[in-house]
Order: structure tokens, then sequence, then C-alpha cells
């Protein structure tokens, strides 16, 4: 009988959690803009990794813009100044669906003009996605930044059913992210502002970490259905971003996507110690594709 208590103890938070009903809507999201002199040469739709939200690119942004990049992010629903208060997943649906709006929404606010997506991590999932199943918003190109993806990853669907069935038994339950302010692969001022600042996560729930697994798998099963030129960037010290996962994506892509690694790159590309290389990595790919919509 002994054995069978930590399984009841698991339901019992289970019904609790059940019991705690929907959980808030987060506010409508704001674009924050980085503004370029005179007239842009593209425009950025910029989406932030899990965890973290639009002051992620507080150090890529300014330089993109003083490129000539007029570039904009939001918080994304569960996030940031959007974060639910028990810290609930927000659904994939709404993530892309919030992404695609805002995209729509520059389109037509920037007529003609060319018109990007970056997405990192989180955000490179989220991007993918709104290249596949929307076809219709006008983008001349997606910027991944180690997106989230994991096909070719070993016993991947047997780590499904685990993480699942956690999921499941205990929804809320919080699993603890370490963030050093020592962080010596990130630039510093990137690393203490995700050690301390409140509006980054510091607990995920065990609902929410399944949240971004099935979204990870949906961008890597639909990533053959992206139509659109994709430029891929990697650290070969990601620790979180299995390489095997980038390779299949590469395969997917086929004759629309560019590589670029970046030695000694952490997962956080656009936040680690050597983000000037990647900025100008971006500057290079776009502006031999910035042709005008």
């Amino acid at each position: 009988m002994s054995a069978l208590k930590p399984l009841v103890l698991l339901l019992l938070i289970s019904s609790l959690s059940a019991c705690a009903g929907r959980a808030p809507v987060p506010p409508p999201l704001e674009l924050r803009a980085w503004d370029t002199p005179g007239e842009p040469k593209a425009v950025i739709l910029a989406l932030h990794s899990f965890g973290d939200y639009s002051a992620a690119f507080d150090l890529a942004a300014p330089d993109l813009a003083a490129a000539g990049y007029q570039v904009y992010s939001f918080d994304q629903a569960g996030f940031g100044t959007r974060m639910l208060a028990d810290g609930r997943w927000a659904g994939e649906t709404r993530l892309v669906a919030e992404a695609a709006g805002a995209a729509r929404r520059l389109a037509d606010q920037h007529p003609g003009t060319p018109l990007f997506l970056l997405g990192e991590s989180l955000g490179g999932a989220v991007a993918m996605l709104v290249a596949s199943r929307h076809p219709e918003i006008p983008l001349n190109g997606l910027i991944l930044a180690a997106p989230a993806v994991r096909e070719g990853i070993r016993l991947r669907y047997g780590w499904n059913v685990l993480i699942a069935s956690a999921a499941t038994l205990a929804p809320g339950y919080p699993l603890d992210v370490a963030r050093s302010p020592h962080d010596p692969d990130l630039q510093p001022a990137a690393a203490r502002r995700r050690a301390s600042d409140p509006l980054v996560m510091h607990q995920v729930r065990m609902d929410a970490y399944w949240g971004l697994i099935q979204l990870a798998d949906s961008a890597s099963d639909e990533a053959g259905l992206i139509r659109v030129p994709t430029l891929l960037l990697y650290g070969d010290l990601d620790t979180s971003v299995p390489a095997v996962g980038i390779q299949r994506l590469r395969e997917r892509l086929g004759p629309r996507g560019d590589y670029q690694t970046f030695p000694q790159g952490p997962h956080l590309l656009l936040q680690g110690r050597h983000w000037p290389r990647v900025t100008a990595a971006i500057k290079r790919w776009t502006g031999a594709r910035a042709a005008p919509r």
C-alpha cells in the first residue's frame, strides 16, 4: 500500500488543480518598437524565448535599428507583462495566432517594406508555425536562432509519454530554473537581467513545460511546409536544442534554408557574449533578401 501513496498524492494534486478553474486571460499585446532613423530597409518582428519577454532583444534590436531595420517585439501570452497569475501555459493556438496577427498588422503598417520574422528558441518555433500555417502573410523570410525543434531526438516519443503523464497528474508542479547572474556564456548585462528581472520566469509549471514540448513537436512536424527563405542560426555550446534536431530541420528546409553556426555560441545567441556576430549575420542575410514586397 505504501507504494501507492505517491500516486494517490499526485492524483489529489491533479484534482485540486482541475478545480482551480480557467487561467485568467493575459492582457492584450502591445508592440514595442526600436525605431530606425529614416525610411526602414526592412521590418523585423522578433519573438522571444520561453520564460523571457521582449527585453530579450535589448542588445540586438538597437543594433539592427541603427543599421536601418525597424524592429518590433511584444511579450507573448503567458510571459513578461502578460504572464498569467499562476504561470500557466497560454497555448500553442494563441501564441501562433497572436504572432500571425502582429505580422499582418506590420505588413499593413509598412506596405511594400520587406518583412521578416525573427524567433529565438520558443519564438523560433512560433515563427515556423506562423509561416507554415499562414502562407498568406507576405513574409520575405524567417530568421531562426536555435528554434525549439525536436525531430531526431532519441526516444522522443517515450519522453513525451513521461512528460505528458507528469503534466496530467501534477500540472502545477513547479520546476525551478537556475539563472546565474555570472553565466559565462551570456553577455554580462543579459545574464544579470535574466537572473534578477521579476518578469523573467524562475519557475515553470509542469503543464507549461509540456506545452513547450508540444509546440516544438508541431514546429518540427510542419517544417516541411515552410515556403519562405529561412536563416537558421545555431551555437556549438547549445545544450537546450540538440544538434540532431537542427540537422533534421536543415534537411526539411532544403534549398530554402541557409545555415550558420557560431563557435562558442550559447543557446540564446542574441544574448550571448558574441551577439554582434549574430546580428551581423542577420544583416548580411536580410540585406540580400530585402526586395520590396
